[in-house]
């Protein structure tokens, strides 16, 4: 693609930069987190070498005031821990964890003695060398050390102030008051002053220099802050240039693209695929193009296979006009596609189906499916074709109906084949009438009906005279031949609403249906019916080139509302048949009860 070729240099020029930025984004990471460290470590190293250089002179104070207090109340406590403070500050005794410049005040309120042997100690460290670990410099470390030594001094003459009230026991208190004068005379306080000038000059010197390093490193901690909100505003920057870039190159939104290529992902080829003016080489350009191909392909593949296929497959408009006419269209109902196309539906649809059309129109209309609906359509010839019918909506891009697709199959083999199936089940295959499985069928809703309307009815069983003389001369052929014109005879002699059976062999059972009431004489109209039986059966048939007479005998029972079933009623009739044969054939004979209890058989 051109687009691909014009266009990487920028894109990677973006991701390039975007990627430098994140590291120095992490750089300035690191170096802000160092230099948040580098500050606190100064600060913490500012606050250890002032409170090192407090408690030198605290642990002055201290002792002053704990030598005081032995000389005025002679508490060998307080001379104790004056002890203690020289120990720990000399590190000849480990230093308490919670040593701190108020740590004598609270045993002195408590009246304490020495530390607690329960109380946490530490290293025994002398306090000089902790200022020295603390990062004090070879300048102030010379001067503490000489406030050091003239702390020392101090100490010497407070020696000599205990030494002096030990003297006596008990303590001459004239010693003592001497005692208390060295410990404030001008020679004392002289050279108290010289512990603390020191310390404060060496207190101002620790704030100067430590001061100098908590600045630089905030400085630093500064600069790193300021280099991430750059670097981080510089990477918001180049995010949405890259966006932009990518958009170009993809030519739509990411989401856009994914809804897309989902739709592609579902076989989608028609939808069609918007891309901005100047951005058809684009990604999305490519799919376009690559869509408008698929559906090309797609449209050839169902062109092929519509072509290809035995069933009439049929597009028109929700207006019934043809759009399309494939070949099994062709081949079924006999029209050639220039014959079809835009002209009506109802061209093939028979004058009593025309109904029809307008109901699936508006099913169609409503989004529904006709699925596997069989009916009738013309072919060319005039002849109907029995079809079984599917038709589906055809929706627009925006989902509106604008036609229907057909697809309707030839099922006239598979109607023939069933209407067989049917014959053969319920018709005689040589006369074409009603078998003994049909007859006893509809004897049973005869029986029913008449029951139920108060109607008569009357089963005629008939059975032929000399038939099987017929085929030993003539043969079966000859007798087929008979069996069927009697058949014929049988069918003109009743109505369509009777029925007209072939038992077996040369026996024939009638049905005959009556409107008349159950009345004393309702039986009546069967003699005349019987009687026209007899006579157009008996007269010559022309079978094999030769004239052949032929009569019959039959026996009648007539329903009138009597108790009985229907095997019943064609008992009764083979009785009464088989009276009229012994009465000398060629007659008939209706049941009466009498027969029954005569026993009468053949």
């Amino acid at each position: 693609m051109k687009f691909w070729k014009s266009q990487p240099s920028r894109f990677s020029l973006y991701l390039y930069l975007m990627l430098s930025i994140v590291c120095l984004l992490v750089v300035s990471f690191v170096v802000l987190a160092y230099g948040q460290a580098k500050y606190e470590r100064a600060l913490e190293n500012r606050m250890l070498s002032i409170r090192l250089a407090e408690e030198l002179r605290q642990s002055s104070n201290d002792l002053t005031r704990l030598v005081r207090a032995y000389v005025t109340t002679g508490n060998p406590a307080f001379k104790e821990q004056f002890q203690a403070v020289i120990d720990i500050r000399d590190g000849n005794r480990p230093r308490p964890l919670n040593y701190s410049l108020a740590y004598w005040d609270f045993k002195a309120i408590k009246a304490a003695q020495q530390p607690d042997a329960t109380e946490a100690q530490g290293d025994a460290v002398p306090l000089l060398e902790l200022m020295r670990k603390a990062g004090v410099t070879d300048s102030e470390l010379e001067n503490l050390k000489k406030s050091k030594a003239s702390s020392d001094a101090l100490v010497h003459i407070e020696h000599q102030a205990m030494a002096l009230i030990e003297e006596d026991s008990p303590t001459n208190p004239l010693k003592r008051e001497k005692a208390l004068k060295m410990l404030v005379d001008d020679h004392f306080l002289s050279i108290k002053a010289e512990v603390m000038q020191p310390i404060v000059l060496t207190e101002g010197l620790i704030t100067q220099r430590t001061q100098a390093a908590v600045n630089e490193a905030q400085l630093r901690l500064k600069m790193a802050i300021t280099s991430l909100f750059v670097f981080g505003a510089l990477l918001v920057v180049l995010i949405v240039k890259l966006r932009q870039q990518l958009q170009m190159i993809i030519g739509c939104s990411i989401p856009e693209l994914q809804k897309t290529i989902a739709n592609l992902g579902s076989g989608d080829f028609v939808s069609p695929i918007e891309v901005d003016q100047g951005r058809a080489d684009s990604v999305l350009g490519w799919i376009a193009q690559t869509q408008r191909k698929l559906a090309e392909l797609d449209l050839m593949h169902i062109k092929a296979i519509v072509d290809s296929s035995d069933d009439a497959i049929i597009s028109k408009t929700m207006q019934g006009i043809i759009a399309s006419w494939n070949h099994g269209a062709e081949k079924i109902f006999g029209y050639t596609a220039n014959d079809m196309l835009g002209k009506p539906m109802q061209t093939i649809i028979p004058d009593d189906r025309q109904h029809e059309e307008p109901e699936i129109l508006a099913r169609i209309a409503r989004g529904e499916k006709v699925d596997h609906f069989e009916t009738q359509r013309r072919h060319r010839d005039g002849h109907l074709v029995d079809v079984s019918v599917t038709i589906s909506p055809v929706y627009d891009p925006k989902g509106r109906v604008i036609g229907a697709s057909k697809i309707a199959r030839d099922i006239s083999k598979a109607k023939a084949a069933e209407a067989e199936i049917h014959r053969l089940a319920f018709y005689d295959t040589l006369t074409g009438l009603a078998n003994r499985r049909l007859l006893m069928d509809r004897l049973h809703l005869t029986l029913a009906k008449a029951t139920r309307d108060k109607t008569g009815f009357a089963v005629l069983f008939l059975d032929l005279d000399n038939f099987k003389s017929l085929n030993d001369t003539q043969g079966h052929e000859a007798g087929d031949v008979l069996l069927k014109e009697v058949a014929k005879r049988l069918n003109t002699c009743v109505r369509e609403s009777d029925t007209v059976a072939r038992f077996g062999g040369d026996e024939f059972v009638m049905i005959l249906n009556s409107k008349h009431e159950n009345t004393e004489h309702a039986g009546d109209w069967v003699e005349a019916v019987t009687q026209k039986i007899i006579t157009s059966l008996a007269l010559p048939y022309q079978i094999l080139d030769i004239s052949h007479a032929c009569t019959t005998s039959v026996g009648a029972a007539v329903y009138t509302g009597q108790p009985c079933t229907a095997s019943d009623l064609l008992k009764q009739a083979d009785q009464a048949m088989y009276e009229a044969k012994y009465a000398g054939k060629n007659g008939y004979r209706i049941f009466k009860p009498s027969l029954e209890k005569s026993g009468a058989a053949p």
